[in-house]
């Protein structure tokens, strides 16, 4: 109820509507990856050339846009970077990771984890338990295998390949680590499966009966930041890439990664 009288207070709070208009064009901007001639960035904030100017005026001003003298076309100003760059510098991976992660151990009753590459390799900064017994003896500071544990694959994945190779000479001594060293021919099936699906599973082979999906957070330059773990009791089907926990991993993941920054390749 709390929530539902929140959102119906947010819908009835009165705006500028000019202000809102006006920040179409700074959006467009953003989102775009060049300057933008006028009639572009108009058609892209949804308005006319006519309409869009008198805003663009505004903001050449204030310094949140910039013409280019040449060529006519408009681009971020400095005082946008500014902001930008305030808005980063406050952001917390972390924290952003768990307000994502409060939904969907809430909605779904999954337990959830988040990972880090330590000095160790693969490491869990954050462990959160459902209601329901998980078995799973994990905590934080629990360093990962590689080669055997979802989130372990997806550093595997997207870590620089010198990073992950050298990391495979401590396997055997990291959580759910088997004895027998894995090849580094064996560990780049895992990377390809990863990369392919955009999520990598483990399904039941570090807790029988427990399924595992983990998906990757990027940051703006698109460097691996961490990676996010859903956990579930289940049958395998569970598991299925194009399932609901699946979704649910990988979309937590983008929506952290763009709070992040990053921007997914057109």
């Amino acid at each position: 109820m709390r929530d539902e009288r929140g959102q119906s207070m947010k819908s009835q709070q009165r705006g500028i509507q000019s202000v809102e208009l006006g920040c179409a064009l700074l959006l467009a901007l953003a989102r775009s990856r060049s300057p933008m001639q006028l009639r572009d960035l108009a058609k892209a904030a949804d308005m006319t050339p006519s309409k869009a100017h008198p805003y663009l005026v505004s903001f050449g001003k204030l310094k949140l846009i910039a013409q280019d003298p040449a060529t006519g076309q408009y681009d971020l100003g400095e005082e946008a970077l500014q902001i930008g760059l305030a808005s980063f510098q406050r952001l917390s991976p972390l924290r952003i990771a768990q307000e994502e992660l409060k939904h969907i151990e809430v909605d779904s009753q999954y337990s959830t984890a988040v990972s880090v590459w330590g000095n160790q390799g693969p490491t869990i900064v954050q462990f959160t338990e459902a209601d329901y017994p998980l078995q799973v003896y994990i905590r934080s500071g629990t360093v990962l295998s590689l080669a055997n544990t979802a989130a372990g694959q997806v550093f595997a994945a997207f870590m620089p390949r010198p990073v992950v190779v050298g990391a495979l000479k401590h396997e055997r001594s990291r959580f759910a680590g088997r004895s027998e060293p894995i090849s580094v021919a064996a560990l780049d099936e895992i990377v390809a499966e990863v990369r392919k699906l955009g999520i990598a599973r483990s399904i039941g082979t570090v807790v029988p009966g427990v399924n595992s999906i983990s998906a990757p957070v990027f940051n703006d330059r698109g460097e691996l930041v961490m990676a996010i773990s859903v956990m579930k009791p289940g049958l395998p089907a569970d598991a299925d890439p194009k399932g609901a926990t699946a979704r649910a991993a990988k979309q937590s993941a983008m929506r952290i990664s763009q709070r992040l920054g990053f921007r997914p390749p057109d």
